[in-house]
């Protein structure tokens, strides 16, 4: 009862609690609601796995499979932890996964009758169930190269529990008699251990979306590319820095643009959009070499996948380093037919001499429901706390998020930036 406590404590935090009061209420309950039943289906599905497999492979039938419905429950706060976007969470949904089909094949397994089949019938069982897992493998491995984490997560789970299941039926791993209060206090302290270290990497990191390829070499296939850079045509390219910046004293040199120190801000800052728009894959930082490049207007033009997920951002570089401390909000004009659907926004600020995901930091999300008396224009703006981790930045960027999974590009551009100071 403890871990299911934690875990909805963890969905809260994760799922509803982190949008609350930003995001419309329906697109968070939706989207937790969502999150929920699909870690319900999948330990429903892994536990069925596990059943399946020691009825097949093990020595007949399995007495009273449904007493262990209990520890089966912990399954669904394994596939949460499993579907979070974090190594940390990850690993500790593998140990839960293992460690609940350890309980429970061990209570299947003990006092049940002698073989009734065939040492060969037997043999070619377990050969087959070990070429299925070999199989998934290679599943999963290429459902997590074309960016799907969820599927690739159910996936791995479901090889996990298979495995250990048959390692315990064929004797190659002998597990101790399973200790209930031990196993499920140890589930608890796993499940708060990893709460507490995601909020820390969450602050450390400043929401980075944590892209583990750079996309040094990935070749295209069937023409098709990996990346896109979508510029702005030529005669919108033009970029509006308003002169009223004063330096800091301690800075070295009078030049404007000495990224020693950053530039403190004392009237707005106001940039007609002349940066880049990238559509990659989510395991990408940025677009690989191979990256079609090519000049169009986003609200135009769309771009999509073979059904996988992308990644949109928009990259708006700045003349100078800006001190965000100076900085009260950014606000920024999206134009493009996609304004009316709902849509959520998140802001990084950028230090381009930092290495990412270091030199991000997110200023969080804005949603948006589209309002039709605003036509195809909606404003957004994001606050700027007086206690960044950046001491400053000089890009601003901006990543276009859809309830759904995104499979095609927004049809959506950026007018213009407005860094308003304090």
């Amino acid at each position: 009862m403890l871990g299911l406590i934690a875990t909805g404590w963890f969905i809260w935090a994760d799922s509803i609690g982190s949008r609350f009061g930003r995001a419309p209420a329906e697109f968070a309950i939706l989207r937790a609601i969502g999150q929920v039943l699909l870690a319900c289906a999948c330990g429903a599905a892994v536990a069925t796995i596990v059943y399946l497999t020691v009825l097949w492979t093990g020595r007949g039938r399995v007495p009273h499979p449904l007493r262990s419905i209990a520890v089966a429950v912990w399954y669904f706060p394994a596939m949460i932890l499993m579907f979070a976007p974090t190594p940390v969470s990850i690993a500790v949904g593998a140990v839960l996964v293992f460690a609940t089909t350890r309980v429970m094949v061990a209570r299947w397994d003990r006092n049940r009758p002698p073989l009734s089949a065939s040492a060969g019938a037997l043999l070619l069982k377990r050969m087959a169930v070990a070429l299925v897992c070999s199989a998934a493998i290679h599943l999963a491995v290429g459902a997590y190269a074309r960016g799907s984490a969820l599927l690739a997560a159910a996936l791995f789970a479901g090889i996990i529990a298979t495995l250990t299941s048959l390692a315990i039926v064929v004797g190659a791993y002998a597990p101790a008699k399973p200790a209930r209060l031990s196993h499920s206090a140890l589930s608890v302290l796993l499940i708060m251990l990893l709460m507490v270290g995601l909020r820390i990497a969450k602050r450390g990191s400043g929401g980075g979306a944590g892209f583990e390829d750079d996309g040094g070499s990935s070749p295209i296939v069937d023409d098709s590319f990996p990346g896109v850079i979508l510029l702005r045509e030529l005669e919108k390219n033009a970029v509006l820095i308003a002169p009223n910046l004063k330096r800091n004293a301690g800075a070295k040199g009078t030049s404007l643009f000495n990224a020693a120190k950053p530039a403190t801000l004392t009237q707005p800052m106001d940039v007609t959009f002349s940066g880049e728009y990238w559509m990659l894959l989510p395991r990408y930082r940025r677009p690989p070499p191979q990256s079609l490049i090519e000049r169009g207007n986003p609200s135009k033009l769309s771009f999509a996948t073979n059904g996988g997920p992308m990644v949109m951002e928009a990259h708006q570089p700045l003349s100078t380093f800006v001190d965000p401390a100076s900085c009260d909000r950014i606000q920024f004009v999206v134009l493009g037919p996609d304004t009316q659907n709902m849509l959520a926004f998140q802001l990084f600020l950028v230090d381009t001499e930092i290495p990412d995901p270091r030199g991000e930091e997110s200023l969080g999300f804005q949603f948006v429901r589209g309002d039709p008396s605003m036509g195809d224009r909606e404003t957004i703006s994001f606050p700027i706390p007086r206690a960044t981790r950046l001491n400053r930045f000089n890009e601003i960027k901006v990543v276009f998020r859809q309830p759904r999974v995104m499979s095609k590009s927004v049809k959506i551009a950026i007018e213009r930036m407005t860094i308003v100071p304090r």
